[in-house]
């Protein structure tokens, strides 16, 4: 019975929202949220950890890779101050975004609940113009706007709370320790439990945000282009240049995958009207706040990874 009551208490103390982008999201309750920022910030540095590092720079090449940065700085800068003014809640959650290079062989971003932005070394190599590397930037910012981290943290407590309780309940550690040993004491078989719900929650968990990801890099798509849109980039040069940067990715790569996947997109989107000139923001995403008056200090680039 009190296993029922927590799962019960679990439902209660979770609830729907609706994303920036108009898609219905679970969040966590208060009590998580501070979890989710720390956990989403362990989940960027497994990535990094695990990720090829870049070989060292040599002359030229560090010449080039810090002008790169330079790049990020400004553009990070400018795409931030727009995000704080369009979404004034933001302030709430963290005080700043923080853009990192992080010398890593391949392509690809990373990013936590905290605001914390990382972009790999590999994405220099791409050579990208300054309206596709700023739409790079802004995805990436989406996701911590859109609040999935939060919201992939949610459901991995789910998944975790609810292997924990039925995992017991259809005895399923039981089964296996028959089927590994003919006898087993009750703290093997406790042991046994644990570890196949541990398991089990990870990958479902891991299973669930695989299929949640399709949404919200779409989500984060479409709110990259308004925020672009708002921060002045003309969303007909963005894809322009996104088009022309498609057919050189490379097509291995989950991070370049999806940003082919995310150019064809954006030409489609651009194939209907043009985006108004007066009116920086289109849609359910258009939530400028002009009064918004924010010190904002400037993010910073740094690899410490």
């Amino acid at each position: 019975m009190s296993r029922v009551l927590l799962l019960l208490l679990q439902f209660f103390v979770t609830a729907c929202a609706t994303s920036p982008g108009g898609r219905t999201q679970v969040v966590a309750p208060p009590a998580l949220q501070g979890f989710s920022a720390v956990y989403s910030e362990f989940d960027m540095h497994l990535q990094l950890v695990t990720a090829a590092d870049a070989p060292s720079c040599q002359a030229a090449e560090c010449a080039a890779d810090r002008a790169f940065d330079q790049r990020i700085l400004a553009l990070g800068r400018r795409l931030a101050d727009t995000a704080f003014r369009q979404y004034a809640d933001l302030q709430l959650r963290f005080p700043r975004f923080e853009f990192i290079v992080a010398d890593k062989l391949d392509a690809g971003t990373a990013s936590s609940a905290a605001g914390t932005v990382v972009i790999f070394r590999g994405v220099r190599r791409l050579e990208l113009d300054d309206a596709a590397l700023a739409f790079v930037l802004a995805r990436e910012m989406s996701h911590v706007i859109a609040g999935h981290h939060d919201e992939n943290v949610t459901t991995s407590v789910l998944v975790a709370v609810a292997a924990q309780i039925f995992l017991p309940v259809l005895n399923i550690g039981s089964l296996f320790s028959a089927s590994t040993a003919a006898a087993t004491t009750a703290a093997g078989s406790t042991a046994t439990t644990s570890a196949v719900a541990s398991v089990a929650s990870f990958a479902g968990s891991r299973v669930l945000r695989a299929n949640d990801r399709p949404l919200q890099v779409r989500e984060a798509e479409a709110m990259a282009m308004n925020l672009l849109a708002a921060a002045g980039w003309d969303g007909r040069e963005v894809s322009d240049q996104l088009q022309a940067l498609r057919p050189a990715l490379p097509a291995e790569a989950d991070w370049t995958a999806e940003l082919r996947d995310s150019t064809l997109r954006i030409a489609s989107l651009m194939q209907g009207p043009a985006l108004v000139e007066d009116a920086p923001t289109v849609g359910i995403l258009s939530q400028v706040v002009p009064s918004l008056s924010l010190d904002l200090p400037p993010p910073m680039v740094s690899k410490p990874f």
